[in-house]
This record gives C-alpha cells, sequence and structure tokens, in this order.
C-alpha cells in the first residue's frame, strides 16, 4: 500500500503506507515526535495517580493508531494524556526513544509557608520538597524549555486549568532527561537551579553527651 488508496481500519478511513514501516508514532501536543513503537508493541501510560498501564498498539496509518483498545489520531492521543497529566514511553524503550518527563510542584499551603511566592535568594535556605505537593506531570520533548513549560502553563487553557493555579514563584519545575532529575525553582525572572530541593542536606546529629 502507498498510501494513495483509503482503506477502512478499524472504522477510520484511513491511508497506510508501507514507507511508515508500520510504525506508530508518538507525539506531545505540539506535534514533537517523542517515540515510535512497532506494530502489535506496547507502551506503558503512567497516570497522574501513578497506576501504570501496558496498552497494545496498532498502526493504521501515519496520523491514526489504535492503543489499548482504542482508536486515536496520534494528536488526540496526546492532547487527552496532557490534559490527564499522564504520561507515556515505549514498554521496552531503544536508543534515540524519547521518555523524558517534567513534573511540576506548588507549595501544599502557601500560607503557612514563609517563602511562598518569594524570590529565591529568600527562600533557597527554606526551601523543602516536603512542603511541595505534586501538581502536575508530562512528557517532555527535546527542546522544550523552562520558557516553553511557564508560557504552557500561564495560558488560560493550561493542562489541569481547574485542577491547579497558574505556574508562578516559588513553584518548582523537576526536570527528567536520559534519567537525570534536576528542579528549577521559579524565580522572579526565570528559573534557579534548585539542588536542595531533590538532595536535601544532611544534618549532623551531635554526639551524645558523656558523663563524668
Amino acid at each position: 500500500m502507498n498510501g494513495d488508496t483509503p482503506v477502512n481500519v478499524f472504522g477510520v478511513l484511513a491511508f497506510p503506507n508501507e514507507a511508515d514501516g508500520g510504525l506508530v508514532r508518538f507525539i506531545d501536543s505540539d506535534y514533537n515526535t517523542l517515540f515510535h513503537v512497532p506494530d502489535g508493541e506496547n507502551i506503558t501510560l503512567t497516570t497522574f495517580g501513578d497506576d501504570r498501564r501496558i496498552l497494545p498498539c496498532r498502526y493504521i496509518d501515519a496520523t491514526h493508531a489504535r492503543i489499548g483498545g482504542e482508536t486515536f489520531h496520534i494528536c488526540q492521543f496526546a492532547e487527552i494524556q496532557e490534559r490527564n497529566g499522564a504520561v507515556y514511553a515505549p514498554e521496552h524503550p531503544k536508543e534515540g526513544d524519547v521518555c523524558d518527563t517534567y513534573t511540576i510542584y506548588q507549595l501544599k499551603d502557601a500560607s503557612a509557608a514563609s517563602y511562598a511566592f518569594m524570590p529565591y535568594e529568600q527562600a533557597k535556605v527554606k526551601l523543602r520538597m516536603s512542603h511541595y505537593q505534586r501538581a502536575y506531570r508530562g512528557v517532555l520533548a527535546p527542546k522544550a524549555t523552562l520558557d516553553d513549560l511557564y508560557l504552557k502553563h500561564n495560558q488560560d487553557s493550561r493542562p489541569f486549568g481547574d485542577r491547579m493555579r497558574s505556574l508562578s514563584m516559588s513553584d518548582v519545575i523537576v526536570l527528567n532527561r536520559g534519567g537525570e532529575e534536576k528542579a528549577y525553582y521559579v524565580d522572579t525572572v526565570g528559573f534557579q537551579e534548585a539542588k536542595r530541593f531533590l538532595n536535601p542536606p544532611i544534618r549532623k546529629r551531635k554526639p551524645p553527651r558523656q558523663e563524668r
């Protein structure tokens, strides 16, 4: 099949093309390619609540696939997962696959944190991951920047717009790229790497006092 003749596949008027190699393309909502999965193989989908699901994938054409028994346009699938705060990756990733993610953390109780909505310089000593809760998680495209994420999560149509406030100063974004995690504090202007957010300093215990 060369893609010129439409056929009905799983109820979709599709244009299968042998040149695609039967690969199901997975993208983010901005159409950035993340990875491809061969027809018949699986992806793992992790919900915002950390429920992990294995979903079989069937190739339909370059822009449609059957995923977990449902038929999707590839952008429709990406948009649904973005709205739900879910992330997805091949069950068996291979070299070149992009399985990166980002997570947004916001203070559990802004009224109780003395550094809420304050610049990093005033927050860096008090910053604790235990003060925060996970507010959102999503897939991360190869060239996505912190500024891109800031813009996405400050739009009226932002993901989880009914569940979390817009991205603001004192929020923390954790990027997981290539298996390496880095945390960034949203500052007055730009972002500051917040190493102690993921690796808090260990307090040394004082040796017990010895009785004379």
